[in-house]
Order: structure tokens, then C-alpha cells, then sequence
């Protein structure tokens, strides 16, 4: 009788091409500390079945619609239903693709962020555009790689996007305000949609509706890019995320620079104090200075393994952020051996000291 741990195989093919899968390694370090891992369909009807024959689950879902929407049903049904430890648990994903929720806890928290308003109604979005100081940036709770996130560069546009937030709702900010022409054209396009039995507007398995809310955010300029640190239990990854050519945005341009002489102790004590706050297994952090104020713009759950992996090393820390031992230690590390590592190390810990009579009722 081993422990058994349920894992839901992933697979992400990046941008740069490169395949990865948490749980494939997963596999492999399972095998290597005598725990009996098992493949399960969360797609199946029988899926918690499936996890209730095992004493834990660990699912690295993709940051798509469909997916992480019912991954965060399923964690948590496990979770608290089941009573199952699993990876990510409610405190580390609550958040995942939701600015909306990450900027309402930050705010709560007494952590910096952009100058951010966001507005429930039509009319308070439409009386802030009148008066808003231009540029802002505009974003949509969901989106990664920066793929909802515009730059609002005067009124006319700002109402624009007022418009079709509070009447059909977007599934993304890939449209401008254009001339008349094209907006016919627009429209047009839209009504051969809806005649051939589709809703032009309709979510899809990537996407989600955007609807009923306006969410403007403070432009900072000056940021050639912004830094990204990873926090793992009490461990750091660090890194700066180039901006992309000619953009104001560094996240999804793969231009990374992993000299961390480059990163100040302060932003690894800042992150850490993010994680300690959400009590989060793992946190993506994403920082800009605001002149010399360090001010977090997101949070995110899904990050590229192989950015990670690259960094020349990592800090730990030993203690509570502000006062705690900061340690820096040479050498790569995958990000999904430290997330491996931290879940199944007590499980292990805790398994071998029940007896075999009782690890034999855990079974059954």
C-alpha cells in the first residue's frame, strides 16, 4: 500500500514552441519517491470516482475558458467536499484570470497597485471618461499574454468600448473605434453571422463574455518593462519581461532577462509578502514603479515553465517578508519539481507515520 495521487495529464505548447507539461514530470517524480501516480479524465462522468480512489489531486489546467472555469469547480469540490488535499487549492486559484478579484484583494490587502476605477454602471463609466485623464489603460477580468489590455489613448475610444461593454459584451478588445464605413461593414459581417445560426458575440472554449462592468487602470509610463517573480512555498524566481516592441506591454513578448543582479531584495520581499497574504502555494507576481513606488498590476497562476526553469537561481526566504532570511542559491529549477516537492513532501511525511492497519482503512 502506497499513497496514491490523482494527477489530470496537460500539455501547453508555447509561443516559443516549446511543449510543456507539469504533469508529466509530475509522473516521472512520483515514480522516483514510490508514489503511486494516477492518470484520471476529468472530462469523464465518473471523475470523482476516479479521485476518490486516491488521497490527493493535482491538476495544472490551462488558462482558457472552459478549462480553468471548471477547474475551479472541480479543486474545490474535491477540496471541501472530499476533504483531499490538492494542487491548486482554493487559496492559490481563487484569483486565476479575475483582475476584477485580484484588484479588490490587493486594494483590500494595503498593497500598492495603478491608480484603478472600476465601474457597475453605464453612467458612472461614461461621466469618468468625460473627465479621465488620457491615456488609461483598459482591461477585461480575463485574459493572458496581455491579450485584453488596451491602451485608451482619448474619450472618443473610451466610449467606444463603454458601449459595447454595457450592451452586447466582448469577448475581447480586439476591436477599435473606426470610420463610419467600417462599422457598417462591421455590422454587416455580425448579421451574416447571426443568419447563418450564430451568435457573433458568443463565447467560445478560449474565451468568456465580458459584460456589465468598465475597468480603467492608471497608465504608468516609463516602464520598459516590468518584472515577474514567482513565488513556490518560500522560494523566488526573478526575472524583467521586456516590453514588446513598440508596446507598452512586457507580458507574452518573451524578451526576458534572467540577471538578477537586475532585481532588487525589496521586489522578492514585496512578492513574498503577496503569497503570505493570499496563503497562495504558488503566485506569479507581475510589478512596475510608479517613479520609485514598486506597485503590482497582476496575478496569475499559469506561467511558462521554461522561463522559470532558465532563471541562473533562486531566493528563499526563512521568516515573515519583511524581516525574514533572504538567501540566494545558484542553479536552475523546474518550476513543477518545487510545486511537486512542496505538496507531496508532508503527504509522504504524514502517510508513513499511520500504521498498516490504518493506511489500510485510508485505502478502502
Amino acid at each position: 500500500m502506497v499513497l496514491k495521487i490523482a494527477i489530470q495529464p496537460d500539455e501547453v505548447v508555447h509561443r516559443n514552441g516549446e511543449k510543456q507539461s507539469f504533469s508529466d514530470r509530475w509522473f516521472q517524480l512520483a515514480k522516483e519517491r514510490g508514489v503511486d501516480a494516477v492518470a484520471v479524465d476529468v472530462f469523464s462522468e465518473d471523475v470523482i470516482a476516479q479521485i476518490a480512489s486516491c488521497d490527493a489531486f493535482m491538476w495544472r489546467c490551462d488558462p482558457s475558458a472552459l478549462p480553468r472555469l471548471y477547474a475551479k469547480r472541480l479543486l474545490y469540490a474535491v477540496e471541501a467536499g472530499m476533504g483531499l488535499p490538492v494542487f491548486p487549492n482554493l487559496k492559490s486559484s481563487w484569483h486565476f484570470e479575475d483582475k476584477v478579484g485580484q484588484y479588490y484583494f490587493l486594494s483590500a490587502a494595503g498593497i500598492p497597485t495603478p491608480a484603478t476605477r472600476i465601474f457597475w454602471k453605464r453612467e458612472q463609466a461614461e461621466r469618468y471618461c468625460e473627465a479621465a485623464e488620457y491615456p488609461f489603460v483598459l482591461k477585461l477580468s480575463a485574459g493572458y499574454q496581455a491579450s485584453n489590455v488596451r491602451l485608451v489613448r482619448n474619450r472618443e475610444e473610451a466610449l467606444f468600448y463603454v458601449d459595447q461593454l454595457f450592451t452586447y459584451g466582448v469577448t475581447g478588445l480586439g476591436y477599435r473605434p473606426t470610420s463610419r464605413p467600417r462599422q457598417l461593414l462591421r455590422h454587416l459581417r455580425a448579421a451574416v453571422t447571426v443568419a447563418k445560426g450564430h451568435h457573433p458575440y458568443a463565447p467560445t472554449e478560449q474565451t468568456e463574455l465580458q459584460h456589465g462592468y468598465f475597468f480603467a487602470q492608471e497608465f504608468l509610463p516609463g516602464n520598459e518593462f516590468d518584472v515577474r517573480i514567482t513565488v513556490i512555498g518560500n522560494r523566488a524566481f526573478v526575472f524583467r519581461r521586456l516590453n514588446r516592441p513598440d508596446d507598452f506591454r512586457a507580458s507574452g513578448s518573451g524578451r526576458i532577462d534572467w540577471n538578477p543582479q537586475e532585481i532588487g531584495e525589496e521586489l522578492v520581499r514585496f512578492a513574498f509578502n503577496v503569497a503570505r497574504k493570499l496563503d497562495a502555494q504558488t503566485i506569479a507576481v507581475d510589478i512596475l514603479r510608479r517613479g520609485i513606488e514598486p506597485v503590482i498590476v497582476e496575478l496569475t497562476l499559469s506561467y511558462a515553465s521554461w522561463a522559470v526553469r532558465d532563471c541562473p537561481g533562486h531566493w528563499t526566504l526563512h521568516g515573515n517578508p519583511e524581516t525574514g532570511d533572504l538567501k540566494w542559491l545558484d542553479g536552475s529549477m523546474r518550476p513543477e519539481d518545487a510545486i511537486f516537492t512542496d505538496f507531496v513532501t508532508p503527504l509522504l511525511e504524514a502517510w508513513q507515520k499511520l500504521d498498516p492497519p490504518a493506511r489500510a482503512a485510508v485505502c478502502t
